[in-house]
């Protein structure tokens, strides 16, 4: 396994700030996994509910990473 880059992070999730950046680098993670955290985060955990499992592990670790700075889910109730 490869150890994620600075622009392999980028590549995969955007722009971010250096900081969150090393954080995801530190965590050993592929990038594989740091795709199905993205991809969670984008899809709003319907990507799991489709794969049959829930998060856990680095994935989830990079997921909340990712999520932290999302603003929080409008409710439209």
């Amino acid at each position: 396994m490869t150890k994620l880059s600075r622009d392999d992070v980028i590549a995969i999730v955007g722009t971010l700030d250096d900081d969150r950046i090393a954080e995801i680098i530190a965590t050993g993670a592929s990038a594989a996994e740091l795709t199905e955290a993205f991809t969670w985060l984008s899809q709003n955990g319907e990507a799991g509910a489709r794969l049959g499992h829930s998060l856990s592990g680095t994935v989830a670790r990079l997921y909340e990473i990712l999520k932290r700075d999302e603003p929080p889910a409008r409710d439209e109730s």
